[in-house]
């Protein structure tokens, strides 16, 4: 009896999860900025070939772009979410962003916004707009909680919109502070000082 050989199955594209993906293709570009990460170094890191990232996302620069606005809408979840109940004060409610903000900033990563996408926005028009409008959203959010403390009967900080300003600038120099090594100990520190510097301690109290 002859024994019918075994026949494989024609090559298909290999299935994979786009989130996983994505989230890989978002921490390459997080350790090594956007120029020094090569299409290969991203290949390595999702285990796909490059017509499959091409084909799913674009070119380096499209998954660049794809990463970016996958943490902004990440980001900017977590902090709508923390900035939700200001019944407390709003004084708790920034406190719970910079403890977002500490923690995601860890291990020397800081921002992926802050610390990989100004040093393409210069010269990329896509990249500014997304940072702009990224910045403007987040400052917003922070003016938003200020202005629902204000119309909940609590003290009035300053202006809304300077205040929320400058709660993103602490963010910021977090951000940077970060990626220079600062410990999480020292950020946490630094961030409840810049705090009490710009709110007063006796917000805590109202």
């Amino acid at each position: 009896m002859v024994q019918k050989k075994e026949t494989k199955p024609r090559g298909r594209p290999r299935a994979y999860d786009s989130a996983v993906v994505l989230n890989a293709v978002l921490n390459t570009f997080w350790e090594k900025g956007y120029a020094a990460t090569s299409v290969d170094d991203l290949c390595r890191a999702t285990g796909l070939n490059k017509p499959s990232l091409y084909a799913a996302w674009g070119d380096k620069h499209g998954l660049y772009l794809h990463a970016l606005d996958a943490y902004i809408a990440r980001v900017g979840q977590g902090m709508a979410a923390a900035l939700a109940d200001v019944s407390g004060g709003v004084r708790p409610a920034l406190d719970r962003v910079l403890g977002q903000a500490v923690s995601l900033y860890q291990s020397g990563r800081g921002c992926f916004l802050v610390t990989t996408a100004p040093a393409v926005a210069w010269d990329d028009e896509v990249v500014r707009q997304r940072v702009q409008q990224a910045l403007l959203a987040q400052d917003h959010l922070l003016a938003q909680a200020f202005e629902r403390a204000e119309q909940a009967g609590q003290r009035r900080l300053g202006p809304p919109v300077a205040m929320g300003a400058a709660v993103s600038a602490i963010l910021h120099s977090l951000a940077v502070r970060a990626r220079a090594g600062a410990s999480t100990d020292a950020l946490q520190a630094w961030a409840s000082a810049a705090l009490d510097a710009l709110l007063g301690r006796e917000s805590l109290s109202r």
